[in-house]
């Protein structure tokens, strides 16, 4: 029966898939990505008893600085599996460089509907004086949403399609999904503050009232660094360590612990955390926080083209030219299952095809 259904969607979409021009549904097509995610949305089946809560998928992508093709890609994929993916999310870094530099989603109307974070990129206005600048990423808020979460056309501002609860002039928001019962709760790493802190604390204890399970998304990874999980996910050269706090009037690239102060609160009174979805890296990682050690974070690897900051060869006008995971969240299985879409080798061709994780019991059940 199972089989019968995938196919029966499979057919439903072939049109679609045949019609298309840009590219990335040729090298991704439905009978390779439809089995595995329906296999990660499935819900447990328990005799006599109603089904659980249904799966959330969140198309998770980071680091775009100024690619508008590539993001261009990642709307036409997302509308293509639209029925088996929920929402998208990029964590960050969506200009080229600077502040000023123009905003890919003013350039790509069918980038619209996805969301967006506030990353270091995006708050820089020191213009090549990084090295003796001790604020670099000195854009207000108010100025960080201005570009972000508005863009051009303050009448119809970018945040309104989201379907979030927002304030305008600040760049942290949440997001519920009833049938699933999660919250997505996304920070504002940059200017993170008591009010934000606050705001955090009260999202998480309405969520944990209501049964929520809670996503949480921001930019940077944790400021206590991160013990990766070995496998493709998690670059071999590279690592994570932890940060000291700042001299007083300088700033730090990391999330500050107090954030996974908030969550560890949260679950000690027995909420239901998932992962914290992530970037700034430009490398793939995965793994749990030192300190806060039930809290994964999900680091994507960066879905710009434009630029060499990328670890692997990602020739143009392959399946590795884009990089960007689906993340399904599967609380009726306490999963959360992770799917590369494009470059899913890491430059010693190790795979990164696929990562499940049961964030009930902390345990990896597939790394590969």
């Amino acid at each position: 029966m199972k089989h019968t259904r995938i196919l029966s969607l499979m057919a439903l979409l072939f049109p679609l898939f045949a019609g298309a021009q840009t590219g990335i549904l040729d090298f991704h097509p439905a009978d390779e990505v439809l089995p595995l995610l329906e296999a990660a949305r499935s819900r447990p089946v328990v005799w006599g008893q109603a089904p659980g809560p249904s799966a959330l998928t969140l198309l998770h992508f980071s680091d775009l600085h100024g690619d508008s093709e590539n993001l261009e890609r990642i709307a036409h994929f997302r509308e293509a599996y639209r029925p088996w993916i929920e929402d998208a999310i990029h964590v960050g870094d969506g200009v080229a460089c600077y502040w000023d530099d123009p905003n890919p989603w003013d350039q790509v109307p069918a980038a619209r509907g996805i969301m967006n974070v506030v990353g270091n990129h995006d708050c820089w206005k020191g213009h090549l004086v990084w090295a003796q600048t001790p604020r670099p990423y000195d854009a207000t808020a108010e100025e960080a949403y201005s570009l972000i979460m508005r863009g051009k056309d303050a009448s119809r501002p970018f945040i309104r399609d989201w379907g979030v609860v927002f304030t305008p002039g600040l760049c942290y928001y949440y997001k519920d999904y009833p049938d699933q019962r999660i919250r997505l709760v996304v920070l504002d790493c940059m200017h993170y503050d008591k009010a934000q802190h606050a705001w955090l604390a009260d999202v998480l204890e309405q969520a944990r009232q209501a049964g929520f399970t809670v996503v949480a998304a921001q930019h940077y990874p944790a400021q206590s660094g991160l013990d990766a999980i070995e496998g493709g996910f998690s670059d071999r050269d590279e690592s994570i360590g932890p940060e000291p706090s700042p001299a007083p009037g300088r700033q730090m690239e990391r999330m500050p612990d107090e954030a996974f102060g908030a969550v560890d609160a949260f679950m000690d009174k027995g909420g239901s955390f998932a992962c914290w979805l992530s970037g700034h890296t430009h490398l793939d990682f995965i793994g749990r926080i030192p300190g806060h050690g039930r809290q994964l974070q999900i680091i994507a690897d960066k879905a710009g083209f434009k630029d060499d900051y990328m670890q692997e060869a990602r020739p143009r006008g392959t399946r590795f030219q884009d990089a960007f995971n689906l993340v399904t969240i599967n609380p009726g299985r306490s999963l959360v299952v992770v799917q590369r879409i494009g470059c899913n080798r890491d430059q010693y061709l190790r795979s990164k095809t696929l990562f499940c994780y049961d964030y009930r019991n902390g345990t990896v059940l597939v790394n590969e």
